[in-house]
């Protein structure tokens, strides 16, 4: 449903480009700063964050692909949308940002990965890839229902495809750009320009990559099988490949197999999170030589993280923070000064955000809060205090994450896990043995119970969405 909207005569709606990866970790980006910084290098994602305000507790909902892009889509949850796994279609009556921005007067092009089941609704023009779509010569499927392929690197084609739209809109009307990369999402495909990019290097290892999650987190992290650390799947995955990383002496040990998977993994990663941010350059060297800088607003964001070695995983779906939190860079010269915001934002808060910031009235049906607040630098005092997550595929999960703790249950048992975020913001081991917190475990509880009323959710409810019967086993 489209909300009221009164079109006021203001020639200077500013213009939106959304630029959205997949799989990007915030530690893989520079502006964040990391163990990476100095190896996974983003001058031109950093320009943006030098412009804007990046968002360091900018959280998703499911951390999987298709139910992030829906919650980023309509502002809900995926409950209410209805896409709650891989795929699957958004409810009929959902709202839709880019609808609700064509009825405010915008133009919206869309490029790239989309991997939902619904078609696209409210843009003038699409090129979208199936499903995952190819890393290279990728195959489009456009407005008229047409299948193009096209040659070349796929974030070098979609970006080819993006500033060709660009240059051909002469409109005086304010137009939308979603620009959605494969990249960096597995198997880390880069192009040959980049294949000697830190080949004679040692890429550092996060603290925790040889972490005994049997002992550590039994219930969640320890289920999250065929993972680096205990399947080594990622090694058996590339054991043929003829990189030293993956055949040099000590990979017969379970120590050497992880070092030797981790190296093969990151310079794969970085190769081609360094193709994705060349990209993003030309993007913003475009909106320069252009004169569109201080009209529009800029977004570098990912569908949600990506463990890179922590706890010694790869992939994502926890609600653990290197899965949950999504990198969130957004600049627009005439509101945002250069700022870091800690806040607990959620990807249901970009559409009302985006709406709010160009002066559209967000629809009552979007269930995310403008950050326009936050954006202006103000002082909030009763933004949330706790992230909802639900993820109903293996390892089916649910609980809440605030900037204290984050608290686990599981659909089909009585676990939890309990991890302290103070103390141990690695979240290194689950403290739900430890009887010195009993008393902020139960605190816990009664926020959860708390957010489950706030979201006319049932306990009984939410256990029975992560019912194994009727799952189909995810693709990565």
């Amino acid at each position: 449903m489209l909300s009221h909207v009164v079109v006021l005569a203001n020639p200077q709606k500013p213009n939106i480009v959304f630029i959205l990866s997949d799989d990007h970790a915030l530690e893989a980006i520079s502006a964040y700063g990391s163990w990476l910084k100095d190896h996974a290098k983003t001058p031109n994602i950093d320009r943006i964050s030098k412009s804007g305000m990046t968002f360091h507790n900018m959280c998703v909902n499911n951390s999987i692909c298709s139910p992030s892009r829906a919650s980023i889509l309509t502002g809900q949850y995926n409950h209410t949308n209805g896409v709650m796994k891989l795929h699957g279609k958004i409810k009929a009556g959902s709202p839709w940002l880019p609808k609700e921005l064509q009825a405010f007067g915008y133009q919206n092009y869309l490029v790239g990965k989309w991997h939902l089941d619904s078609l696209p609704e409210g843009f003038e023009k699409f090129k979208i890839v199936d499903d995952q779509g190819e890393y290279f010569n990728p195959s489009f499927l456009d407005e008229q229902n047409q299948t193009v392929k096209t040659a070349g690197y796929s974030t070098d084609v979609y970006t080819d495809q993006a500033l060709e739209w660009l240059s051909k809109h002469k409109s005086a009307d304010p137009f939308m750009l979603m620009l959605n990369f494969k990249a960096p999402h597995y198997p880390y495909d880069y192009p040959e320009r980049y294949e000697s990019l830190l080949e004679n290097s040692q890429i550092p290892e996060p603290l925790n990559l040889y972490e005994d999650l049997t002992k550590s987190s039994p219930m969640l992290k320890n289920r999250c099988f065929g993972q680096m650390a205990k399947a080594r799947s990622y090694f058996r995955r590339q054991y043929k490949s003829t990189t030293p990383e993956m055949s040099k002496d000590g990979v017969d040990t379970w120590t050497g197999q992880v070092s030797a998977a981790y190296q093969h993994m990151s310079k794969k990663y970085i190769r081609c999170i360094t193709a994705v941010d060349e990209n993003v350059g030309r993007v913003l060297d475009y909106l320069e030589h252009n004169n569109l800088n201080d009209n529009t607003i800029v977004i570098y964001g990912s569908d949600q993280g990506y463990w890179l070695g922590q706890h010694g995983l790869y992939d994502k779906r926890l609600i653990l923070d290197q899965s949950i939190k999504m990198p969130f860079i957004i600049s627009y010269p005439k509101l945002i000064k250069n700022n870091k915001n800690f806040e607990l934002c959620s990807n249901i808060d970009i559409a009302p955000t985006l709406l709010d910031l160009v002066g559209a009235t967000p629809p009552s049906e979007m269930e995310g809060v403008s950050m326009l607040p936050l954006l202006k630098g103000e002082e909030v005092n009763d933004w949330r205090q706790a992230i909802w997550y639900n993820y109903t595929s293996n390892p089916n999960h649910y609980g809440i994450k605030t900037k204290e703790y984050t608290y686990v249950k599981f659909h089909e048992s009585m676990d939890f896990e309990f991890y302290d975020n103070l103390k141990d913001p690695w979240q290194n081991k689950s403290e739900h043995k430890n009887p010195d917190y009993a008393a902020k475990i139960a605190s816990a509880e009664v926020v959860l119970q708390r957010k489950l009323k706030e979201l006319q959710l049932t306990e009984s409810g939410v256990k029975k969405m992560g019912i194994k019967k009727n799952r189909k086993r995810n693709k990565q």
